[in-house]
């Protein structure tokens, strides 16, 4: 084998280790500047939902259930890191689910809580198993919540997404995202969801 090889099969293995299929910088936008990432009105509907994104996708499917992919402690994405004011390399407590109707996987949801010990007031979300974080963050009282911003990117560019992107070809399809941070009692949560391909074409014909 020779060192061109070894390399690409150490940056492969690597890739794989992280769950990322590719690495790349994050743009994210402000609100009046959603028309650059989402051209559609669905979309930004979607996208600007204020409420609870869990109980909107509950009016189309009823039965929707979340897929833990991950949730331990991990070094979050740069464009994370940044956002939340974190040291290169520190860990946070990153959860990540999809929100499924059916088979069909319609949302991508990352959490990212930074200094999750045994004081901070997110600390309880570590035992929240199955159930849609949605379903807790907006019956907190007191909760605060920044503007969103929002970005498009290849779905395969978010961590512990590579089998649902290998099986689907949805490799070099563009995820429509938004993100914000929520404070408990000033401790921050951001949280990061990453509408799919599948649910703009459940909810297109009936909005």
């Amino acid at each position: 084998m020779s060192a061109t090889e070894r390399l690409a099969k150490i940056k492969r293995l690597l890739q794989e280790k992280q769950g990322v299929s590719s690495i790349k910088p994050q743009f994210w936008k402000p609100p009046k500047l959603i028309h650059r990432v989402a051209s559609t009105p669905l979309i930004r509907s979607w996208l600007t939902t204020p409420t609870s994104l869990t109980a909107r996708m509950r009016t189309f499917c009823p039965g929707l259930e979340v897929e833990i992919l991950s949730e331990t402690f991990e070094v979050p994405l740069f464009s994370e890191l940044a956002r939340l004011g974190m040291p290169p390399d520190e860990e946070a407590w990153v959860r990540c689910v999809l929100l499924k109707c059916g088979q069909g996987p319609w949302v991508y949801a990352r959490t990212v809580i930074p200094h999750l010990d045994t004081l901070n007031p997110w600390h309880d979300l570590k035992q929240l198993g199955t159930q849609p974080l949605g379903e807790v963050l907006f019956n907190l009282p007191n909760i605060e919540r920044t503007p969103f911003e929002f970005s498009k990117d290849t779905l395969g560019h978010w961590p512990h997404l590579n089998r649902l992107v290998n099986n689907t070809g949805w490799g070099k399809q563009s995820g429509y995202a938004r993100r914000s941070v929520f404070l408990h009692q000033k401790a921050p949560l951001l949280l990061t969801e990453v509408f799919l391909p599948n649910l703009f074409d459940s909810v297109s014909d009936n909005r």
